[in-house]
């Protein structure tokens, strides 16, 4: 009798790892793809629709709870939409944030904001909620140049800045008690081994200072980017830059692909850079 309850117990248990999978934390994460930098119409990447079509393809395989687009999204509107119809063979909820490719001035803004809705907003993915920045009204990022400091914003872009930021600060409630990441196309910091210190390619003072604070006040640790092209994981200032790699084309070398982030229940965020096998920079 004792070995035949022994047997029954062990199928019991054998039915239930079937079931429910060996470890119970790993089937409470929340997985997010992010596609950054995607560049359709740029003269350095004239294969970004196939690659995206091929990240899509991968990205579908893993099966993700969403999948977040993090700006330079593409050259005119007539390529963003193009890249609203590839997406839509995404099977996961897709989220976008804006980059300096795609809003330069308030025209852009309202443009963008009817293609692809609000700028910044915040989403919940399972237990996850994700703050959407605009990073683009945290700076001028208009015009390419050598710049020590940036140009500072036209006044109606400074005006829709400050409507951001007060915004941002009044999301404590939406927070609280809760997993809470973000998600921009520009770096907060940059880092000491990014081989360009232009201030083209980081949050510069005084949207810099005020976005940590903030940041800080809700709670967030780990905030998604794009903007280099590379993928590059780094941590100061006890916020954690995930740097997704671009699908386009490659400034600073590396591979074409993107990011999937696996977050745990106590918010630990861990990325792994996807390289795409067949594209074409």
């Amino acid at each position: 009798m004792k070995q035949f309850r022994f047997i029954f117990l062990t199928i019991l248990a054998s039915c239930a790892i079937f079931l429910f999978g060996a470890g119970s934390s790993n089937t409470n994460n929340v997985t997010i793809a992010q596609l950054s930098d995607t560049h359709l119409g740029e003269e350095h990447s004239p294969q970004a629709a196939a690659n995206l079509r091929q990240a899509v393809k991968m990205i579908n395989a893993r099966h993700p709870d969403a999948v977040i687009v993090s700006g330079d999204i593409a050259e005119n509107e007539k390529e963003r939409e193009q890249v609203k119809t590839i997406l839509k063979n995404l099977t996961a909820p897709v989220y976008y944030v804006p980059g300096n490719h795609d809003v330069h001035n308030t025209n852009d803004l309202a443009s963008y904001r009817k293609l692809f809705g609000p700028d910044y907003y915040h989403f919940q993915v399972k237990y996850v909620e994700v703050l959407a920045i605009d990073s683009e009204l945290l700076g001028n990022y208009a015009k390419w140049g050598n710049w020590k400091t940036l140009p500072p914003l036209p006044p109606e872009m400074e005006a829709e800045s400050q409507k951001m930021l007060n915004w941002l600060g009044q999301q404590a409630g939406t927070t609280n008690g809760k997993v809470v990441i973000a998600v921009q196309h520009i770096p907060l910091f940059l880092d000491n081994n990014f081989p360009n210190k232009n201030a083209y390619w980081v949050i510069n003072a005084p949207y810099a200072r005020r976005e940590v604070d903030l940041l800080h006040k809700l709670g967030v640790k780990h905030l998604l980017v794009g903007h280099w092209h590379i993928g590059k994981v780094f941590e100061q200032d006890g916020i954690t830059i995930h740097v997704a790699p671009a699908t386009s084309w490659l400034p600073f070398g590396g591979k074409l692909g993107f990011a999937m982030h696996t977050i745990t229940p106590e918010g630990d965020v861990s990325t792994e850079f996807v390289p795409l096998p067949n594209a074409t920079p």
